[in-house]
């Protein structure tokens, strides 16, 4: 089998069991071994052919710097499995370093390294309304099986980078830009919303928001490294949480699926608890319904939501009005 070596792939996160690693972050490091066939790419020189090991450091990366994990173990299985989601991958070695792992003894480094197939990834059992998945699933299919196509809520937001309707700009670039993906096509818009900063300093300005439906054949998982990409075109930094940013985009439900794992948890944990997700999500469909154990109809959750009434609609038809009608053009992010 041929191989990619990507080494000592560099990255600050906040994973380990002590409190302090929780919000302090720290380096990690990542080897993966990547073993496929070459053979098609050798005689086409063509990138379809092969993986993009761009896109793959990037993914590598975007964990790294994503959700809080207490085990390194658990963050190298994360790491294989969004490097088995890309086509013609057959098996990966991960090894992630840390290097400065609370021990206290004299110590060079720490790592896990293991080793994945394809085969040991499994697709979600079939439900009559949910899909429940673990780490390996979130819709992923094996190369070589058709694409299926699924249905996905994103919540797009952003405070700053100006006044309303710069903010606006972005907004409705993120959008241009998720439709333009290869698979992709947006089916639904809602109207733009002002919300208060959720769980935020009293000071911090308020959002723009609004929810984007859309259909697509992309793997979750490549899509949400799609996602990444967007938001830090945009200037967004993935190493900050509960902050102003530039851009934030949700993965808020593929499918109904319920999958409880750091890299994609689906639908969104806090989804919930947010009318800026709910209200907007209830005026593009009515008739949605958010799953798990907190789940339900999303326009009865949204009137339950403590903060429904700090959310305000600017703008019905956003991603074609003009500057002036985007409501108080003095809003401002950081």
């Amino acid at each position: 089998m041929d191989t990619i070596t990507l080494t000592g792939i560099r990255a600050q996160g906040t994973h380990g069991v002590l409190e302090h690693e929780h919000t302090r972050p720290q380096p990690f490091i990542v080897d993966a071994t990547i073993e496929l066939d070459l053979n098609a790419a050798g005689r086409s020189d063509a990138l379809d052919d092969t993986v993009d090991y761009g896109r793959a450091a990037k993914a590598i990366v975007g964990i790294i710097e994503g959700e809080h994990v207490d085990l390194i173990e658990r963050l190298a299985q994360c790491i294989a499995d969004a490097l088995l989601s890309f086509e013609r991958v057959r098996r990966v070695t991960v090894t992630v370093h840390k290097p400065h792992a609370p021990i206290t003894v004299p110590f060079t480094d720490v790592s896990v390294t293991i080793t994945r197939d394809a085969e040991d990834c499994l697709t979600a059992p079939a439900d009559d309304d949910v899909a429940v998945g673990d780490c390996e699933d979130c819709g992923d299919q094996h190369e070589g099986s058709a694409r299926s196509i699924h249905h996905i809520v994103l919540s797009l937001g952003a405070n700053q980078g100006g006044n309303a309707a710069a903010i606006t700009g972005v907004l409705r670039d993120a959008v241009r830009q998720l439709d333009a993906i290869e698979g992709t096509q947006i089916t639904g818009v809602s109207s733009l919303y002002r919300t208060k900063a959720w769980g935020m300093p009293q000071n911090t300005p308020d959002f723009l928001n609004a929810i984007v439906l859309a259909s697509t054949t992309r793997r979750p998982r490549e899509l949400l490294q799609t996602i990444h990409d967007i938001e830090q075109s945009a200037g967004r930094d993935h190493g900050q949480h509960w902050a102003s940013r530039p851009l934030d985009i949700d993965i808020i439900d593929v499918d109904g699926m319920v999958c409880d794992d750091p890299t994609l948890t689906l639908p969104h944990p806090r989804a919930w608890q947010r009318a800026f997700v709910l209200v907007p999500w209830a005026q593009v469909d009515c008739d949605a319904r958010l799953a798990g154990p907190h789940g339900g109809k999303v326009a009865e959750l949204a009137r339950n939501t403590p903060d429904a009434h700090s959310v305000e609609v600017v703008c019905d038809d956003w991603m074609v009005a003009q500057a002036d009608n985007l409501g108080n053009p003095d809003t401002q992010g950081d």
